[in-house]
């Protein structure tokens, strides 16, 4: 048995390795790789697309960090749209289908990371995989999720064999871990709020020449509708001091630059406002007339 298990991992990490190595080959190896104008081949194109089918088929199986690693890259291919499809098409599906939230963890921080480092180079598509996540935890019961699961580890360590027999069993019935999964989500609403607020700071400090990015590049504007619906959709999750700053961007935004914003943007931001204030920001004495005045001027464009 362990020898069938032994061949059957090498031989499915030569897999890996061949589609990898067919990828590259085929003028995969970046967006710059042959001009940065000649598409990849159709067997490269394949070989993204098995990878695909392997990461939705089975995510937990060994490896998945590889595939990973290689999707979320040409997630961002601007020289393929049926490679780049693929691959938010199975980030997607692995969000809405990962009970456990520890895949999910690591392609939002694999995304997360791709996003920081070439903010004015990325797609719209791929800032939008993030609302196929299932997020319900909030940010303040999070802490309470990280403590429990620091002492449940601290007990766990005492008995080191029923441990390993517990994990055993989880394994085989899958089970979930609650604590594992509000630990998770946690994490995962950090990466994912940092980045659309890294969009909006972006966006809001470009009138006064503070900006990363250009923000005369379609690619920048066309990034700012989908970060705020990801914030309209998760913004019943952040925490007070969140609200505090997402509003104080929001009415940035309004202020400075509503009348050259696309439509969409403005009106997005004012509806992420507007759910804001109903949700984490009830409490809070804030005069919505910041945002209803914007709304108006809308209605001429």
């Amino acid at each position: 048995m362990w020898d069938y298990e032994r061949d059957l991992l090498t031989h499915y990490r030569l897999y890996l390795q061949l589609l990898e190595k067919t990828w590259n080959n085929g003028g995969g190896k970046g967006e710059s790789s042959n001009g940065g104008t000649t598409p990849p081949t159709g067997l490269a194109v394949a070989s993204i697309l098995c990878l695909s089918e392997l990461l939705k088929s089975n995510y937990h199986f060994n490896f998945r960090s590889n595939i990973l690693t290689v999707l979320v890259r040409q997630s961002n291919n601007k020289r393929c749209t049926k490679v780049s499809q693929a691959c938010c098409d199975a980030l997607k599906h692995v969000f809405a289908t990962d009970a456990q939230g520890d895949v999910s963890l690591e392609a939002t921080k694999l995304l997360a990371k791709m996003i920081k480092e070439r903010p004015n180079r990325i797609r719209p598509d791929v800032l939008r995989t993030f609302l196929s996540l299932p997020l319900r935890v909030h940010e303040d019961e999070a802490q309470a999720a990280k403590l429990a699961s620091v002492a449940n580890a601290k007990k766990r360590k005492k008995d080191a064999e029923a441990a390993e027999i517990e994990d055993e069993m989880k394994e085989g019935e899958s089970n979930v871990d609650k604590i594992a999964l509000a630990r998770a989500q946690s994490d995962t609403l950090h990466s994912v709020t940092l980045t659309y607020f890294r969009v909006l700071k972006s966006e809001a400090d470009a009138k006064g020449g503070r900006a990363s990015i250009n923000p005369t590049t379609d690619t920048a504007v066309d990034l700012l509708s989908p970060a705020l619906e990801g914030l309209a959709k998760f913004a019943h999750l952040i925490n007070i001091d969140t609200v505090v700053d997402l509003l104080a961007v929001l009415r940035t935004l309004l202020k400075e630059r509503s009348d050259t914003l696309p439509i969409d943007a403005a009106l997005n931001c004012i509806l992420t406002a507007f759910q804001t204030l109903q949700g984490p920001g009830r409490e809070m004495q804030i005069d919505q007339k910041e945002y209803v005045t914007p709304l108006y001027r809308q209605l001429s464009r």
